[in-house]
């Protein structure tokens, strides 16, 4: 199995989990049902985001020097940071439902992928 491989089963794995998670506890969370769809877009957003990182850091990690690697690092965390906050300042003046509750779990799964997002990075650079 190679390493895009492992990783694409990690995230898909990890998703799973943070689907299964908000199944299960969202209702405690949020009274209304609209954040609930609001976080799951988000992980979908999350996990096709980290689905072209992987296409894109397997593409060029041929290719570049090092120091085009940490531009490459730093502009998807950029763009992700970018499309992050689009997706909830969207959210906050169209649905306008327990905005406080829902930025916070958005938080949460944001640093949560961010962590395999870095992980991953990481562990690709080594090699």
């Amino acid at each position: 199995m190679s390493a895009n491989n492992k990783y694409l089963s990690y995230l898909i794995l990890l998703n799973t989990v943070l689907f299964m998670s908000l199944i299960l506890f969202g209702k405690w969370v949020f009274t209304n049902s609209r954040p609930l769809v609001g976080i799951s877009t988000a992980l979908v957003f999350f996990f096709l985001y980290e689905i072209a990182v992987i296409l894109i850091t397997k593409k060029k990690s041929r290719t570049i020097t090092p120091r085009q690697s940490v531009n490459l690092f730093l502009g998807l965390k950029a763009g992700k940071m970018l499309l992050s906050l689009i997706f909830v300042t969207v959210y906050a003046l169209a649905v306008k439902i327990e905005v406080k509750r829902f930025v916070l779990v958005f938080i949460a799964v944001y640093f949560i992928y961010l962590l395999f997002d870095t992980f991953y990075l990481a562990r690709n650079e080594k090699k």
